[in-house]
């Protein structure tokens, strides 16, 4: 019987696209190399010994990350040989994602629906992107932050909880699709040769991952402590520049906001959007309400507050 080979190849920034290169290979036993720049002499000229070929790419912007070297040595090397794509981003896999990156990659192709392309959900670590990234992304976390929250969507939402904290999408479950789109070109000798090499690849990964866990953690407690002393070296040096008034009307203007954002909090647990659990028995609990209790106000109760918020708070909006 001879063996369905397979290659996978990739381009990686900041770790995701390389972690789901690493779990494709282990489910399909396959030879697995990074595709920077400097490789590529390397494994061109050996592409034709390959049956399957797997290329994936972080995105920057709209773009997969060295996909057009990959394509291009494709054609030096004449390779005609069945390619699979992946492409790892921080949006959901929504079925319009995968359209606009078949759109925008794959320019000039004639039948999009040829082009096997797979989207995963990586990670985004804020704190660990260069600092071009950082401002691009900081911008946008701003916009975000200056919304109000039921405003916001379930994406902006996500991406914001980014923004204080490392927050990792993978999951090694999104490869299923892929790897059963790649076993469809084998037979089923390969299959059920393949399988008890896959399982010990897996078992040997995940041993390796549980380690990587750990060091993972400690080295994010390490950039929070940074970052945070950072922002307050930052705030102590814009302040030591400012005028005494200038700088006790920033004091002030800090000191609101923290206020209002803490009413609003209140006012959202009022509405019983975030209420806490009672403590103890519910039988406890009075058959009545007390007096002054908002069960005495009128049934026109809401229709009495105001419809906007306070003047007082408006020029506070402005610097959110």
């Amino acid at each position: 019987m001879e063996e369905y080979r397979i290659l996978v190849l990739y381009r990686s920034k900041h770790g995701s696209t390389k972690r789901y290169a690493e779990w494709i290979a282990d489910a399909l036993d396959a030879d697995i190399c990074s595709a920077e720049n400097r490789t590529y002499k390397d494994w061109s000229s050996r592409l034709k010994t390959y049956d399957m070929l797997i290329y994936g790419g972080n995105i920057n912007g709209q773009g997969i990350n060295g996909l057009e070297n990959f394509r291009a040595a494709m054609r030096k090397e004449h390779v005609n040989r069945p390619v699979t794509y992946f492409c790892v981003g921080s949006y959901p896999a929504y079925e319009s994602t995968v359209q606009t990156h078949l759109e925008m990659n794959f320019v000039g192709e004639d039948d999009l629906s040829k082009i096997n392309l797979f989207y995963f959900r990586g990670r985004l670590d804020y704190l660990g992107l260069g600092f071009v990234e950082k401002r691009l992304m900081g911008g946008l976390f701003k916009a975000i932050e200056k919304k109000y929250p039921e405003d916001r969507t379930e994406v902006e939402n996500e991406l914001l909880e980014a923004y204080y904290d490392d927050v990792d999408w993978s999951k090694k479950e999104y490869i299923d699709s892929l790897v059963d789109h790649v076993k469809s070109f084998m037979t089923e000798e390969q299959l059920a040769d393949l399988e008890p090499r896959a399982a010990a690849n897996i078992a040997e990964r995940e041993k390796q991952e549980a380690a990587e866990a750990e060091a993972w953690e400690a080295e994010m407690e390490r950039r929070k402590a940074l970052h945070q002393k950072n922002l307050e070296a930052d705030e102590a040096a814009m302040l030591k520049r400012m005028s005494k008034k200038r700088r006790q009307r920033y004091l002030e203007m800090k000191a609101a906001k923290a206020a209002l954002e803490q009413s609003e909090e209140d006012l959202r647990i009022l509405e019983g959007e975030d209420v806490p659990e009672a403590a103890g028995d519910p039988a406890d609990l009075p058959d009545e309400a007390p007096a002054d209790s908002p069960a005495d106000a009128p049934e026109n109760f809401d229709e009495d507050l105001p419809e906007e918020e306070p003047d007082e708070y408006a020029e506070f909006r402005e610097f959110e």
